[in-house]
């Protein structure tokens, strides 16, 4: 009975260990006495060839083969238990940083001292609107801005926000944000602040690429351009002059119309002349339209997220229509741009120099939640 009752106890503290191992990412060490890297490595369940392969990359590395008592360790892992970075401070040599990227053990530049700023998390629990909560959370228009800006390319803040969802802003006393991370029920987003050497500060991914996507051409494969962007053309049917703030592609009767942009269906449906119509708005600022289709893409609906180059219907000549074309337009803040001159985003990525270093950031805010 008391060998069952030990049995049980064990049990209970090794799935409790568990447990925490598999909610915790980072793990501080001080060396003692008879400590080793393999050691540690040992403790946190990573293999032997892992280490080998570490203290083997480079020079600096086999300085971890002699670690000295009262040093530092730090290890980092993936919610997947998989190795992420390593720090080591050592008495008397600067400290050292470790990172795994792919297969590759590679030593990131020291981050500037300004990314060493202690970080703050706050967090805004949605429970009526995102303006509303993070204004009552304390924040200001500004920053309820500069969210809307950098996360808007992935998320409707007017559809896709639900009571509960959480938006954990990371500052470390700059004027913006330095990481901004929603994490909605079935949707996680992240964003974090990179300032290039033209000064420009940007929102990435962790992999080092903007948000935004960038824009095709033309939404579809045209014979000619049947009408351009002006400001005073003859209507075939009114009989008028009227401006023209779209660019008109005469294509066969059927052929596919693409998204020129990633983005969010805002209506997809009549739209008066323009006959069946879709518009799409690409993040905060850019809305395109696409109108006399003969008809949609299936399993296209309104709130649905569409991907550059995906289908959305048909050229047609619904509505207000001579012949077969799309009618295409591009607004900007609600106003209309020449799709043919207007000066599109496209989406960037941090450079090569300056990667390691955005990277070593990253980790730095993920381990701060």
């Amino acid at each position: 009975m008391r060998r069952l009752l030990i049995s049980a106890l064990l049990l209970f503290l090794l799935l409790n260990i568990r447990v925490a191992f598999a909610q915790d990412s980072e793990y501080r060490f001080t060396v003692k006495q008879g400590d080793s890297l393999s050691k540690y490595f040992s403790k946190l369940g990573l293999s032997n060839r892992l280490l080998v392969n570490l203290l083997s990359a480079n020079q600096k590395n086999q300085q971890l083969n002699q670690l000295n008592i009262g040093e530092k360790i730090v290890l980092r892992l993936h919610n997947n238990r998989r190795f992420k970075s390593l720090s080591y401070y050592p008495h008397s040599k600067k400290s050292l940083e470790v990172l795994l990227v792919g297969t590759r053990f590679v030593n990131p530049p020291k981050l500037s001292k300004k990314n060493l700023d202690p970080l703050l998390v706050s967090t805004i629990v949605i429970n009526n609107s995102f303006g509303y909560d993070a204004q009552k959370a304390g924040f200001g228009l500004s920053l309820v801005n500069t969210v809307v800006e950098a996360l808007s390319w992935h998320l409707d803040f007017d559809t896709d926000l639900h009571k509960g969802d959480r938006f954990f802003i990371i500052t470390n006393g700059a004027k913006k944000p330095v990481g901004i991370i929603y994490k909605g029920s079935n949707k996680r987003i992240e964003a974090f602040a990179h300032t290039d050497k033209s000064g420009k500060t940007r929102y990435y991914n962790r992999y080092g690429y903007t948000l935004n996507s960038s824009f095709l051409s033309a939404p579809l494969k045209y014979k000619r351009i049947s009408s351009k962007f002006q400001l005073k053309r003859y209507h075939p049917i009114l009989k008028t002059y009227r401006p023209h703030r779209a660019v008109d592609y005469a294509a066969d009767h059927g052929t596919p119309v693409v998204s020129t942009a990633d983005g969010v269906v805002k209506l997809k449906g009549w739209k008066g002349a323009l006959g069946k119509a879709i518009i799409i708005k690409h993040g905060a600022n850019y809305t395109t339209v696409y109108a006399h289709l003969s008809k949609y893409a299936r399993h296209l609906r309104k709130g649905g997220s569409v991907k550059k180059g995906q289908v959305i219907g048909y050229v047609g000549s619904t509505g207000r229509s001579t012949g077969a074309h799309l009618h295409y337009e591009l607004r900007f803040k609600g106003e209309r741009k020449n799709p043919l001159s207007y000066k599109l985003p496209k989406r960037l990525k941090v450079s090569r120099s300056e990667l390691w270093s955005f990277r070593a950031q990253v980790n730095t805010i993920l381990a701060a939640l």
